[in-house]
């Protein structure tokens, strides 16, 4: 034994005569420690699942003005809060909602609605191809390569095409 663990040695031999409740003194509890610590390592794959299933049941009696002060949440909103939230509707949302609840025969359609009427009568798509295109450049973010599946099918009627020349020809 060195010099310098001598008075490391000393402390805990007083140390183990100390009293401790119900087991008596220290010496006494770590015993039992080191023993109940070998008959608990089998079980130890399920300490976590039995805390979060304890937690699951003691969670919901916590009072919630303790886990405001805590800040574990945060504090709801009131009325007023909420009717501050304003939401702002562009002509054709605004349009929709006025006419969600109407029967067809309370329906009247929109400005649009009656342009594109007048023009699919005479055969003209323009309006409807304007807000296809509008929406196909809002829907693809360049760089993205999500068309995989198209591009294949592209290629696919890219090869049937050749080999229909290719029968023409040797019809010829």
């Amino acid at each position: 034994m060195s010099i310098a663990s001598a008075p490391l040695n000393m402390i805990l031999r007083h140390a183990a005569n100390v009293p401790f409740p119900i087991f008596g003194t220290v010496a006494t509890v770590t015993q039992w420690a080191r023993h109940s610590s070998r008959s608990l390592y089998p079980g130890i794959g399920w300490a976590l699942p039995a805390i979060v299933g304890g937690m699951w049941f003691i969670w919901p009696a916590v009072d919630p003005e303790w886990k405001l002060e805590m800040g574990i949440t945060k504090a709801s909103k009131t009325a007023d809060e909420i009717k501050e939230i304003s939401l702002t509707f562009d002509e054709d949302a605004q349009w929709a909602i006025a006419n969600a609840h109407k029967t067809p025969e309370d329906f009247k359609p929109s400005v649009k609605d009656l342009q594109v009427q007048k023009e699919m009568r005479r055969g003209i798509t323009t309006t409807l191809e304007n807000e296809w295109d509008t929406f196909i450049s809002r829907a693809i973010k360049p760089g993205e390569d999500d068309d995989d599946d198209d591009d294949d099918d592209d290629d696919d009627e890219d090869e049937d095409d050749e080999e229909e020349v290719d029968e023409d020809e040797d019809e010829e």
